[in-house]
């Protein structure tokens, strides 16, 4: 009896490991298949889409490839004997703790991937958010870091510059500065439009390279006359000192060009 037994036992505990054995086996190839599928799709979501937009490309093949691990997950356990369902009810119920606990820091991390994904702007650009204005000093998953005029950092939630307006005055390596002047309207306008150019042409080494100012009239009545001197500067934490600039050159320029002889 105790001989049929311990071979009763032999033969359980044979078959037993035998199980486990196909069990690991089949395990091991769903995550080999799981890992050369990502391969695959990332490659060919690189080269589709790679040439429209490589930062594109990258977050929909990081997005795939955790869509194809879930499911070779989801194998692995069933392989394993646990119950799938209840898995992903535990998933459901993880997921909805997360998102309720991180409600107000999931938003900037998406937002952020908009952010770099559309190149909506990069550090050294001059943004304007809302009321805010500055310089992108860093670009964090959480905020934007502006550098204001005055030398103050803003920290602005990813999110706000996403569901707000966002105004990115960076274009060609500076931004166009607008100098209005209201004149006297004896004046003549050839006198003013050459005294402004002259005084822009002074602002060089402010300018963007290869601008050239320009002078736009945009009003006139029977005692003054309106013009804007337009200017492209490098550096906007300057445009206060080099509107004043502008005003005060032109003034005097004016003032000389006009005394009696």
């Amino acid at each position: 009896m105790s001989v049929f037994v311990q071979s009763l036992v032999a033969q359980i505990d044979v078959e037993s490991i035998v199980w486990h054995l196909q069990r690991l086996v089949i395990v091991a190839a769903i995550v080999a298949v799981t890992w050369i599928t990502t391969k695959i799709v990332g490659s060919f979501i690189s080269k589709a889409l790679g040439l429209v937009s490589p930062k594109m490309a990258l977050q929909v093949r990081r997005i795939t490839s955790v869509m194809i691990w879930l499911i070779g997950i989801i194998a692995t356990l069933d392989q394993l004997g646990l119950d799938t369902a209840l898995l992903l009810m535990i998933i459901a119920m993880v997921g909805l703790i997360a998102v309720t606990a991180y409600r107000d820091i999931l938003p900037s991390m998406a937002s952020y991937d908009l952010i770099t994904t559309y190149d909506l702007f990069k550090i050294g650009d001059w943004i304007e958010v809302e009321e805010h204005f500055g310089r992108v000093v860093n670009i964090t998953w959480m905020n934007t870091v502006l550098l204001t005029r005055d030398n103050e950092m803003i920290y602005v939630p990813n999110s706000r510059i996403i569901r707000g307006n966002l105004v990115n005055r960076t274009v060609q390596g500076g931004i166009r500065v607008s100098v209005p002047l209201t004149l006297d309207r004896s004046l003549a306008l050839p006198d003013v439009e050459r005294v402004l150019l002259e005084v822009g042409a002074e602002m060089g080494e402010t300018l963007v390279p290869d601008f050239k100012p320009e002078v736009r009239l945009t009003h006139v009545d029977e005692r003054t006359l309106k013009v804007e001197l337009l200017l492209r500067i490098r550096n906007p934490a300057r445009e206060a000192f080099i509107a004043s600039e502008v005003r005060k050159r032109a003034l005097k320029k004016l003032e000389e060009a006009n005394k009696p002889i």
